[in-house]
């Protein structure tokens, strides 16, 4: 188990207030600004399949909104096809970071898929924009990788940027979105990530979902891609979990997010019909919220005094809520699960059961507990053993098994 820490936790939590013509497919958008014609595909039925690009362009990268701080990175934002929970294709936004400096480990450039948390539900609210307005409140620890030399992929995730609704903590998709991220970026001729570099991910919250969804996924889905490890933190791994665990909390406006989420993914779910009067209008306001608004804006409310019918109750809910439930397929490759007892937004059994449920998989699982408060400062606390376990997997260091 970790020993608590509070220094790095406050600086970051300090930090993250603070922060807090359609072109061919494939070609190079030679535009800084961020217009929504970028995130829109080509009109007609989309054929560009998962991991091809549609189109790129330069991009800026920033750790904090001045720009002032010198980053020596390249950085480009993408369009590229993936698919969504039901295999429709679609197209996905992100983001690739590619240092300047040669990478001076052996063998080619790895690269990270960076799973991003979360994020909200607005378009405004896109990862890609956040990267290069120097308002994205994961950027220390992106910056760690490619300190290291690494290159890192962010991507948007379904909706989130472009056309359509936000499909919030949709395991497959999610776990799609991340992989085809990685197939993208192998594909931008700039960035020069070779097409057998090492990759690994990494994510949190949502994005530690999303890393467990896009490991067991990776051997059926994209068996081509050289996956050394994934790092997978207080993961939303069981949402009916999750939604127990918000009821009435400060961190409820995240439970109502994920219910917008899911409906987006699954149209024919029933929804506005189950909330009260007061409960549509604070669906219907947190729509285009970010997650700061989501977090300051819709805590302490409870699913009975919002519904006038327990969605979990439902069999139609509860079907596509166990559906995103991470766990169900063996990754091929080691997983670094982390969680804190003392997480107060993700409850610490989404974690353990988790691992319980990778490990009667047969999967390699290295555990760590913290006792570190709070969900947020939990991430930047356990990001120096995150990368430093991500080295390992590199160096191909042995990797301890706690199933």
């Amino acid at each position: 188990m970790r020993l608590l820490r509070t220094a790095v936790p406050a600086l970051a939590a300090l930090l993250a207030v603070t922060l807090i013509a359609v072109p061919a497919p494939a070609a190079a958008v030679e535009s800084g600004d961020l217009s929504d014609a970028f995130y829109t595909p080509p009109p007609g039925e989309l054929t560009t399949g998962p991991g091809e690009l549609i189109r790129y362009r330069a991009a800026d990268f920033r750790i904090e909104p001045t720009g002032l701080i010198d980053q020596d990175v390249r950085s480009w934002q993408l369009l590229y096809g993936s698919a969504d929970a039901e295999g429709r294709r679609i197209a996905v936004s992100g983001t690739v970071l590619v240092p300047e400096t040669p990478y001076a480990g052996a063998g080619p450039r790895p690269v990270v898929a960076h799973a991003i948390g979360t994020h909200g539900l607005g378009d405004r609210c896109a990862p890609s924009r956040a990267l290069a307005e120097g308002t994205q409140y994961e950027s220390l620890v992106i910056k760690s990788m490619l300190d290291r030399g690494w290159a890192v992929v962010v991507t948007d995730y379904q909706g989130l940027g472009t056309p359509g609704g936000h499909s919030y903590v949709n395991g497959r998709a999610e776990g799609q979105a991340v992989l085809d991220s990685v197939r993208a970026a192998q594909r931008l001729p700039e960035a020069g990530i070779a097409a057998d570099a090492p990759v690994l991910v990494a994510g949190y919250s949502q994005g530690g979902q999303a890393a467990s969804w896009a490991a067991e996924l990776q051997p059926s889905y994209a068996p081509e891609l050289d996956l050394r490890g994934a790092s997978v933190g207080a993961p939303a791994a069981d949402l009916l979990v999750v939604a127990e665990g918000v009821d009435g909390s400060p961190a409820f406006g995240f439970g109502l997010t994920a219910a917008v989420g899911l409906k987006h993914a699954y149209p024919e779910l029933p929804l506005e019909e189950l909330f009260t009067d007061h409960g549509r209008e604070l669906l219907a306001d947190i729509s285009d919220d970010c997650t700061l608004q989501i977090a300051a804006k819709y805590g302490l409310h409870s699913w009975d005094g919002l519904t006038t019918e327990d969605p979990f109750a439902r069999g139609d809910w509860r079907a596509r809520l166990t559906e995103q439930r991470a766990g169900q397929h063996r990754p091929a490759v080691p997983v670094r699960l982390y969680h804190s007892r003392l997480d107060d937004v993700i409850p610490y059994r989404a974690g353990t059961e988790l691992k319980d449920r990778l490990c009667a998989l047969g999967a390699s699982v290295d555990w760590d507990s913290y006792l570190v408060p709070t969900h947020i400062a939990t991430f930047y606390a356990a990001a120096p053993d995150t990368t430093g376990w991500l080295a390992d997997r590199l160096e191909g260091r042995p990797v301890a098994n706690d199933c």
